[in-house]
């Protein structure tokens, strides 16, 4: 099976009980650059139960904007009034930058204000699968919880489908 053919099938699946499956994908894709990604991007996640995904469902996470490597946004989420906006509740927003993780150096997204990564691999040219490591948020809660990392995919868009709005 490709790895583009294995990613939409783990997509469709509502739950993923064992992540072996998506480690292997994650581990089996090629590299990214951080000028490569500077798009918007609409993203979705993986239900291994992480905690995370819950929360990005909660704040109404849409995806992720990269204007330039230093200017990431990696929580575009939709306010009450239905536009999108770059949610700062992890005290800021992000940078981009090659980082080593599980054996390769690939493009991640560094968050400004809290020990959080997003480690992206290329699926296809339009498409991203992410993985994301750190260390204990400053609200207590694990980001690798009992050894478990949540998982991402973002896909890139010409435009957002709603307004952007700077808050």
């Amino acid at each position: 099976m490709t790895s583009i053919a294995l990613f939409q099938q783990l997509k469709k699946q509502h739950k993923i009980s064992d992540d072996k499956k998506i480690v292997d994908l994650f581990d089996s894709l090629a590299p990214v650059r951080c000028e490569e990604i500077l798009s918007r991007w609409q993203g979705g996640g993986f239900d291994t139960g992480h905690w995370l995904l819950q929360a990005l469902s909660d704040m109404k996470w849409y995806g992720k904007w990269f204007t330039s490597t230093l200017d990431a946004k990696p929580l575009v989420c939709f306010n009450n009034e239905g536009k999108l906006y770059s949610n700062q509740i992890m005290r800021g927003e992000g940078s981009l930058w090659m980082t080593e993780f599980r054996g390769k150096v690939s493009a991640s997204v560094v968050y400004d204000g809290e020990p959080i990564f997003g480690h992206f691999r290329k699926v296809d040219n339009n498409t991203l699968l992410g993985m994301v490591s750190g260390k204990k948020l400053s609200f207590g809660k694990e980001v690798v919880e009992n050894g478990k990392h949540q998982y991402f995919y973002l896909e890139r868009v010409a435009e957002f489908p709603a307004e952007f709005v700077k808050t």
